[in-house]
């Protein structure tokens, strides 16, 4: 398990890092390749549907975002990604008559209305992509993308998830509660222009706002749905490492993160909110949330 979730969270990572490649055109004044999909169209883009194996992922456009199968905020940088990946997918060669395995299908809504399906799949050592209709294949590609272009369509539906977990920073936190199981407890609140460590003035103030302001954004390296990984879910039922309290102006209520041991040295931890909900994140950055920044109080 601990590979197969390591290897979730670095598809991830390479994602986002790859957008950088394929965002930057440098190529001109080269020839314009016939591209898979017209722009235009992509603007309208309302709806993805992917099938693949036994997942199914169903990203649709609201007003509130975009939501993944009805349930979840989905990851806006992630759905920006797959939008830039299908602006730039250019055709290369084309194989009539496919007869060869496929992967899933893939169905993509245009304001609302029209729907375009296609099924995907790859050669034998995955090195190249394939969009197909009415078993006519054409091969497909990004320039300066090095991922295979397909790999995308495959992410398990955690992956799309919005991973922000609290957004806030010393302006807007009014008190952060550390309870360790074993180790030193703390809490920083704000009280009338500043904030106190345990209820005394802090040693080093800087030290206290760099602390408070990593919650900025703060997102898990991944979002994990129960039963997905069984040894995660028996981990939930022991006795947590320690509990973080944050209480933000702008949440209606504040967040709760049970974090639990890394007994297994994975390199992160799993983490439980006050609505259940699990997740994974890295250990350095526990470490950090679990650290008094003003140590001396």
């Amino acid at each position: 398990m601990s590979k197969t979730i390591k290897y979730a969270i670095a598809v991830a990572i390479l994602l986002g890092l790859n957008l950088a490649l394929f965002l930057n055109d440098s190529s001109n004044d080269a020839p314009k390749a016939e591209k898979y999909f017209l722009s235009e169209d992509l603007e309208g883009v309302s709806r993805f549907t992917f099938a693949i194996e036994k997942d199914s992922v169903v990203i649709e456009r609201s007003e509130q975002g975009w939501i993944l199968n009805d349930q979840y905020k989905a990851d806006e940088g992630f759905i920006n990604t797959l939008i830039s990946i299908l602006e730039k997918v250019e055709v290369g060669r084309t194989i009539d008559d496919w007869n060869r395995e496929v992967l899933g299908n893939v169905e993509v809504e245009f304001d609302f209305n029209t729907r375009y399906r296609f099924q995907i799949a790859t050669n034998p050592t995955k090195t190249k992509s394939y969009f197909i209709t009415n078993d006519i294949a054409k091969e497909v590609a990004v320039p300066g993308y090095r991922d295979n272009v397909i790999d995308i369509f495959t992410l398990h539906p955690d992956q799309w998830r919005d991973r922000t977990i609290v957004d806030g920073s010393w302006r807007t936190i009014q008190k952060i509660k550390v309870e360790k199981q074993n180790g030193e407890s703390f809490e920083i609140a704000f009280n009338d222009n500043f904030f106190t460590v345990n209820g005394d003035a802090p040693y080093d103030s800087s030290a206290v706002v760099d602390y408070l302001n990593q919650f900025q954004q703060f997102q898990a390296n991944e979002m994990i749905s129960k039963r997905r990984f069984p040894d995660l879910d028996s981990l939930s039922d022991s006795e947590p490492l320690a509990r973080v309290l944050i209480d933000d102006l702008k949440d209606e209520n504040p967040t709760l993160l049970q974090i639990y041991p890394d007994d297994e040295k994975r390199g992160y931890h799993l983490v439980i909110d006050h609505t259940g909900q699990q997740m994974v994140i890295d250990g350095r950055r526990v470490q950090q949330i679990l650290s008094n920044p003003d140590g001396l109080n």
